[in-house]
């Protein structure tokens, strides 16, 4: 259970971490999304973005990376 992730002396929090791995997921999942047509059904592109962000930082914190 990480509290902080060292580079070199300058130390991060793991929550930094974590919006990392859910920005790109988002990306894998936007893309997805585009190839099998999906994203037509949605209203408001850079909300939903954000939404799914929200769920994969909390799924990521909950389940992978716990602080």
């Amino acid at each position: 259970m990480p509290h902080e992730l060292a580079w070199g002396d300058i130390y991060f929090s793991p929550l930094l971490l974590v919006v990392c791995m859910a920005i790109v997921a988002t990306w894998i999942t936007v893309i997805i999304m585009n190839k099998t047509k999906l994203s037509r059904f949605v209203a408001f592109p850079s909300l939903t973005f954000l939404a799914i962000v929200v769920i994969y930082v909390v799924a990521f914190d909950h389940f992978v990376i716990r602080f």
